[in-house]
């Protein structure tokens, strides 16, 4: 004879698929909001109950291997201090809630909560960590991770990780043992010594440090400025500049350090850089604004951290941004900055302006706030895959699909980066041949 499940197994059964709140609960069950309380307390403890009374949800919890299903998270702010921030609870079926510590109501997400989708390993450093931590048996390409090898990483090994928060217990416990961020102290004096060591030593895959995105080749070194005082910087280098691909990456990394000057000039933040030439690589150092000395940090999280709420990964800089303006998240000044930011980035060749190129500062209930522009360059110009460098020519037609209501500051900007490029002696012949024929593509024709 064939049973009907039983009210508690039907129950299990439905948040085993994903979590629902107590009306749809009672509709499926069809009883009443009495019952279901009754029933819920007998399900078993790992089904959860989350939420006001009037508004509860409920969900059934899932254990990652060595994690659990309770995860705390802490912050660390600007003067090192860490406080509790609130406590994730992993549930079936790739939902998520996030209860903050000290009141609001908690976050049910589908996939990591936006504040922890950014703290995927990614990008040069990222492809690193595998390697570093064989320990955790992580898969070894880092594409391949799911969101329980990322909990995995961040729970055990996260506690220099960008931004200002700190996952999971043991790592917790491993920033009070060590509670300096893990790059290496660097006098002045030493770079042109050191560095081209540590390009080396990055190139084997032996680097200290956060899996800070991007593929451009790099490391991380604290540089002392004097006083007991340091500035956490991350530093790029180029291949040795003695062939055509090395020498255009050479150009390029002192065009983005003169792109960043150029932004500070019209008064626009953007992270205050420094350039190193030795043992034939170009190396460009730029100071991390979620780091502050040694054991300071601040909240950070890119476009494509918060994609979530917006479903615009494949659209301008300047269209996510007027959609967090029109949602109230975003302030006015902060929205003219973005679309500055972005015709500035189209005018000088930037076609690397993908999401996770472009930070904002948050709160958990409140709006989100522009960081310093970082990774601004004319990377149009870039060798291709293979190492080759390609002629290229720029089309100022590039800027059709923006909002062009900032085009004149934005040229000026953009007329003035050239300029410099141009007139720095440190940049090789043919890519100031390539900086006039482009400035001269984006002044207007009469």
């Amino acid at each position: 004879m064939n049973s009907f499940p039983s009210p508690v197994e039907q129950l299990r059964a439905i948040l085993r698929q994903q979590p629902a709140d107590g009306t749809a609960l009672c509709r499926q069950l069809r009883i009443s909001q009495p019952t279901l309380s009754r029933l819920w307390k007998t399900a078993g403890p790992d089904i959860v109950r989350f939420g006001a009374a009037r508004s509860s949800q409920y969900g059934m919890l899932r254990n990652i291997a060595d994690i659990g299903s309770l995860i705390p998270i802490f912050r660390v702010d600007e003067e090192g201090a860490i406080a509790a921030f609130g406590e994730l609870r992993v549930l079936q079926n790739d939902w998520y809630v996030f209860t903050p510590e000290h009141g609001g109501a908690p976050r049910l997400s589908e996939g990591l909560p936006f504040f922890l989708q950014d703290l995927r390993p990614q990008g040069f450093l990222g492809r690193l960590v595998p390697q570093r931590h064989t320990d955790l048996q992580l898969p070894p390409r880092i594409i391949d991770w799911s969101d329980d090898h990322v909990l995995i990483y961040l729970a055990k090994r996260g506690e220099d990780i960008p931004g200002d928060l700190v996952v999971g217990s043991m790592s917790y416990r491993r920033l009070l043992n060590n509670p300096v961020a893990d790059s290496i102290p660097m006098p002045p004096g030493e770079r042109e010594t050191v560095y081209p060591e540590l390009a080396r030593l990055a190139n084997r895959g032996d680097t200290a440090g956060s899996s800070i995105g991007g593929d451009q080749p790099k490391f991380l070194v604290n540089i002392e400025t004097g006083n007991g005082q340091s500035h956490p910087s991350i530093v790029k280098f180029s291949p040795a500049t003695d062939t055509p691909a090395g020498r255009r990456w050479g150009d390029l990394l002192i065009a983005e350090h003169l792109a960043a000057e150029t932004l500070a000039a019209f008064g626009i933040p953007a992270g205050p850089s420094d350039l190193v030439f030795a043992d034939g690589r170009v190396f460009l150092e730029v100071r991390r604004f979620d780091r502050i000395g040694e054991r300071g940090r601040r909240p950070m999280v890119s476009l494509t951290g918060i994609d979530g709420l917006l479903g615009m990964l494949d659209r301008p800089w300047s269209d996510a941004a007027t959609a967090l303006a029109d949602r109230g998240l975003l302030a006015q000044d902060q929205l003219l900055r973005v679309r500055l930011l972005d015709l500035f980035g189209a005018l000088i060749g930037n076609t690397d302006r993908h999401p996770g190129n472009l930070a904002l500062s948050w709160r958990l209930n409140g709006a989100f706030s522009l960081l310093p522009a970082y990774d601004m360059l004319p990377m149009m110009y870039r060798p291709n895959t293979q190492g080759e460098v390609i002629e290229r020519t720029f089309e100022l037609a590039v800027i059709d699909k923006l909002d062009l209501r900032q085009l004149a500051p934005a040229m000026e900007m953009a007329t003035s980066f050239w300029n410099r490029v141009i007139a720095d002696p440190r940049i090789s012949d043919n890519f100031t041949q390539i900086a006039m024929a482009h400035l001269d593509a984006i002044r207007p024709r009469r």
